[in-house]
């Protein structure tokens, strides 16, 4: 069993980020992910700025099929998509800059926790990372969002796996075709069949991408218990917004249980 408190997670943001910004810099010269600064990975006064202070919400994933009833699940993510949050992650993402990985655990993990802890009562949840289109991933190597969880430490079940030729960048798509992402762009793993599941994703936007897995996972015989992300873009105006609120109320914590497979 893997407990975190959040004595845990408030410790290690900060101490982290310049952790690794120190002995990374002594490899190659780098910049603050953040600001810019030289010789830092990121810097003290960014890593504070990922100080997780999760936000909650309710999904709405349509019916895997006609006779289906729509599923509302919690969602929750720990960080707002923009300042210094969104550029760590983009540099990640975009710059290949994995070492920041350990700088966005505490967001990761107090996402996670709060999640498994808004799940419906039952067996512990799988945790499935949803991951990215074909092209990204042969690009980097790997996932964002499964990365982030096992750089947290986590066991996760690959359970989704992108179809070729399926999936167009979230970033170039309007909030309307965002709203229409088919759940065929992924391949669903039959060992979720009757397991309950929480979704891990790295940004969300509309919410689209989440509903999509979820409606795919629902349609092998998964049920989705909860979605996690690590930062969510600023509300938007349109069907596709998503109603967050902030949480001050006590995490809970993640059982390791969870039985995921490599």
């Amino acid at each position: 069993m893997v407990e975190i408190s959040r004595a845990i997670i408030a410790a290690a943001g900060p101490v982290a980020g310049s952790l690794v910004g120190a002995a990374w810099a002594l490899i190659a010269p780098v910049e603050c992910a953040g600001c810019s600064t030289p010789d830092h990975a990121l810097c003290w006064t960014c890593a504070a700025e990922l100080r997780a202070r999760p936000r909650l919400a309710v999904l709405e994933a349509a019916a895997s099929g006609p006779w289906g009833a729509p599923a509302a699940v919690p969602l929750v993510a720990s960080l707002p998509y923009e300042g210094v949050p969104r550029r760590v992650i983009l540099a990640l993402k975009e710059r290949d800059r994995t070492e920041l990985a350990r700088a966005l655990r505490p967001a990761v993990l107090a996402a996670l926790e709060a999640a498994y802890a808004r799940a419906t009562p039952g067996s512990t949840p799988l945790l499935v990372p949803v991951p990215g289109g074909s092209s990204g991933a042969a690009r980097r190597g790997y996932h964002p969002a499964e990365l982030l969880a096992r750089r947290a430490g986590l066991r996760v079940t690959r359970a989704l796996r992108p179809a070729r030729g399926r999936a167009r960048a979230q970033k170039r798509l309007t909030l309307a075709q965002r709203h229409e992402v088919d759940a065929a762009r992924w391949r669903v793993s039959p060992r979720v069949h009757g397991a309950r599941v929480v979704l891990l994703d790295d940004v969300v936007t509309s919410g689209s991408t989440l509903r999509a897995a979820a409606r795919a996972l629902r349609a092998a015989g998964a049920e989705v218990v909860a979605c996690a992300a690590v930062a969510a873009t600023p509300r938007r105006v349109g069907e596709s917004s998503i109603l967050w609120r902030f949480s001050d109320e006590p995490l809970g914590r993640i059982d390791d249980k969870h039985g995921g497979e490599d």
